[in-house]
């Protein structure tokens, strides 16, 4: 199994963990809120479903990046020459990559200036910081930034050049 693999296989597990945690959270909430002989504070399981959720949908648009699965709006692009459609395709790979690295900055400010800050309703039961949580700006950035670079490689390496095929990038 080769070391790209290996990694997209962490972020699908890190995918499947925060979906499944994400979940028993919210049914407990739910349960807790319903059920009256239930004498115990579950306060936690709200900001806990919502971190959570925040870090699925970045880990998850990273994954989509590394499986060219974003949406994408191509009837105009597919009207182009094939040339002309190769150009676009690097030109919004080029956009891609300064948008993560836009998040990628934004993200460590972020982190950074939340270190010593605690989750609220979690402070009661342990210090956990809020760059944790914040920290998935920057983690999703990351994954699309090796995503498209290795597009972009890939997109050189070809003998031609700049070859125009859609292909899932694997990291």
């Amino acid at each position: 199994m080769s070391l790209s693999k290996l990694l997209v296989g962490i972020v699908k597990a890190l995918c499947i963990f925060c979906f499944l945690f994400l979940t028993v959270s919210l049914v407990l909430m739910i349960v807790s809120r319903n059920v009256s002989f239930i004498n115990f504070d579950v306060m936690w399981t709200d900001e806990i479903g919502r971190y959570l959720l925040v870090y699925l949908v970045f880990l998850g648009c990273g994954l989509g990046m590394v499986e060219g699965k974003h949406i994408a709006v191509d009837y105009f692009l597919k009207k182009m020459p094939k040339r002309v459609q190769t150009y676009v395709e690097l030109l919004n790979e080029i956009v891609t990559i300064i948008f993560c690295l836009v998040m990628i900055g934004g993200g460590y400010i972020l982190v950074k200036s939340t270190r010593t800050q605690a989750v609220a309703t979690l402070r009661k039961y342990f210090f956990m910081p809020m760059a944790w949580w914040n920290s998935a700006v920057m983690v999703g950035g990351f994954i699309m930034l090796i995503a498209v670079s290795v597009n972009i490689f890939k997109r050189f390496r070809k003998k031609d050049g700049l070859g125009s095929e859609n292909h899932k990038t694997e990291v």
